[in-house]
């Protein structure tokens, strides 16, 4: 799985760099580990609405935190509540750890769509895990869009 998203960023013409190292479950295994990444990183939640008829990939800086009542209220959902992980592995082939926007790679319907924050785009370089937690690929956030598009998937950045 990794080495299509490494055959993507290449096919796309986005430079990139690659960082090996232990795997990261969550955010709080970057400090655990003290790895210092030269790009903004980012936390990646899975989430459903209530009748499981969509799901969406949250996308924001570490540091900010989420307010979930709010992005009902932004993307005129009811409830939205956190995909399980036999839902996370059917739908996008990973394990929990994994989510990012290469997710894309291993969608087997286009029910999902990508929330990003807006903020990620002011910054010069974008972190991201390749299908694996063990990874991280950093690259120009710019680029993002041609990934997405790449895989006319749907997308959209908002104001979190």
């Amino acid at each position: 799985m990794k080495n299509e998203v490494y055959q993507l960023l290449n096919k796309l013409h986005i430079q990139y760099e690659k960082i090996e190292h232990p795997p990261l479950f969550t955010c709080e295994d970057n400090e655990k580990y003290k790895i210092k990444f030269d790009a903004i990183v980012c936390k990646n939640l899975f989430v459903r609405n209530s009748n499981k008829s969509q799901y969406y990939i949250f996308i924001v800086p570490i540091e900010k935190t989420i307010n979930i009542k709010s992005l009902q209220s932004l993307l005129e959902e009811t409830r939205l509540s956190f995909g399980d992980k036999n839902i996370l592995e059917e739908k996008l082939g990973i394990k929990t750890g994994a989510v990012s926007i290469f997710n894309i790679i291993n969608l087997k319907e286009n029910d999902i769509i990508f929330v990003l924050d807006d903020e990620i785009l002011k910054y010069e370089k974008v972190a991201f895990h390749p299908n694996v937690n063990t990874e991280t690929v950093i690259f120009n956030p710019q680029e993002i869009h041609k990934i997405f598009e790449c895989y006319n998937v749907k997308y959209k950045f908002i104001e979190i």
